[in-house]
């Protein structure tokens, strides 16, 4: 029996280590992996495998430090500051004053969308936001990523250093009016879909839940939970998209331009040491051929999940546990 300490996508490596008679152990104590195959152990943990360097989890654990790297190599990225808890009121006010609204705040080494603020326009919300990010972390040196809000779709890019694997486009939890029930009801009806489970389980995507963000966010719009929309009107009661927040991963790799390909190998390569990577990217329009303008690289993430790959909530599925059991197994690939 698979421990249910593992990650979803790192029990369906397993899975699919089974189908290629790969032996497979985890090593007391720890969530690391060890498969073995004619006699070779390879190790991964999580959704980080062995091949990937402690240089490139230092740039990626820091947003930071990745958006400098890609910068350098020419590719876009928003504009943006790294603060610190010791930056002093003169510098967050000439960071506010000098970016473009509206702005993103963040931890500089979040994940899962935690404590991530969108669409920040004043500076009351902004000061909150800052506050919210630094909750974060405890640790002294820890930062918060401020930048400018790109205004486009979001997609996140599966990929090792040869391929991409796949493109999901991310979209932010939402429901849709009967014209009868309430947004509570709704997200109730939202939540026993089969597709979504609680953290920790086997299920791709997770239920919404109705927290303090979510009833803020509804009262942004002018909204509550009993509020009744409309018969086809769609309410989003998330500002961030991230499927651990109940969002949507929508397969579109087919309909990627080739050039959205280009930019993300040349994206993982700018790392040194980084094997396998998701890739946080935002367009106008994916199908059409990238400009300078039209794109930007929002993070790359070094362990990401790949189970919405595997099962998206529409669209193929693209058999990211068996190319990442590929990526540790080369060999086994060459038996197909």
């Amino acid at each position: 029996m698979v421990s249910k300490n593992l990650s979803n996508s790192s029990r369906l490596v397993i899975v699919e280590a089974e189908k290629h008679g790969v032996k497979w152990k985890i090593i007391p104590g720890t969530q690391i992996v060890t498969l073995t195959y004619k006699g070779i152990e390879r190790s991964y943990y999580h959704q980080l495998p062995s091949s990937t360097t402690a240089i490139a989890k230092y740039a990626c654990n820091n947003k930071k430090i990745t958006s400098n790297l890609l910068q350098q190599a020419g590719i876009t990225v928003p504009r943006g500051f790294r603060i610190r808890r010791e930056s002093d009121g003169d510098f967050l006010d000439t960071v506010f004053e000098y970016l473009k609204k509206p702005l993103v705040v963040k931890p500089s080494n979040g994940s899962w969308g935690d404590e991530v603020s969108v669409n920040i326009t004043t500076k009351k919300k902004y000061l909150e936001a800052i506050e919210l990010a630094f909750s974060n972390s405890n640790k002294k040196h820890a930062g918060v990523i401020i930048e400018e809000m790109f205004a486009g779709n979001e997609y996140r890019i599966l990929l090792s250093r040869e391929k991409v694997i796949g493109i999901l486009n991310r979209i932010p939890a939402n429901v849709v009016g009967d014209g009868e029930s309430s947004i509570k009801r709704l997200i109730a009806t939202r939540n026993k879909e089969d597709i979504r489970g609680t953290k920790g389980s086997d299920k791709s995507h997770l239920k919404i839940c109705i927290d303090k963000s979510l009833h803020d966010y509804l009262t942004e719009q002018g909204l509550n939970i009993s509020t009744v929309p409309k018969k086809g009107k769609q309410i989003f009661v998330r500002k961030v998209s991230n499927v651990s927040q109940g969002g949507e991963a929508i397969d579109c790799t087919d309909i990627a331009h080739p050039s959205v390909i280009k930019i993300a190998l040349k994206a993982i390569r700018t790392i040194p040491g980084l094997s396998f990577a998701g890739i946080d990217f935002m367009t106008k329009d994916i199908s059409k051929k990238q400009t300078k303008n039209s794109y930007v690289i929002i993070e790359i993430n070094d362990t990401p999940g790949f189970d919405i790959h595997d099962y998206p909530y529409k669209g193929k599925n693209r058999h990211a546990a068996r190319e990442f059991l590929y990526l540790i197994f080369p060999e086994l690939k060459q038996n197909q």
